[in-house]
């Protein structure tokens, strides 16, 4: 099923945030959303706390435009917002 829009959330060492981020996006996601998380590398627990609350979390290179473009890559929907 293609998503309605592809949310992209690039992250690096975001632990003490990114549940409150991805907890906020649920409601986009029971319409039709799909989240992803793009890490860049992250030393904390940033990708444990993302992968039960995203629709997927992938490793992508550092730097926020790559991991953008990784993202983007990965997307199902035409349409993508990107959320620092």
């Amino acid at each position: 099923m293609t998503a309605v829009l592809s949310i992209v959330v690039p992250v690096l060492n975001e632990a003490a945030g990114i549940a409150g981020t991805l907890q906020a996006l649920a409601p986009l996601r029971a319409r039709g959303a799909e989240v992803i998380v793009v890490d860049g590398g992250s030393r904390d627990d940033t990708v444990a706390i993302a992968t039960p609350l995203a629709d997927r979390v992938i490793d992508g290179p550092r730097g926020r435009a790559r991991q953008m473009n990784a993202g983007a890559q990965r997307a199902s929907a035409a349409r993508l917002l990107f959320l620092h």
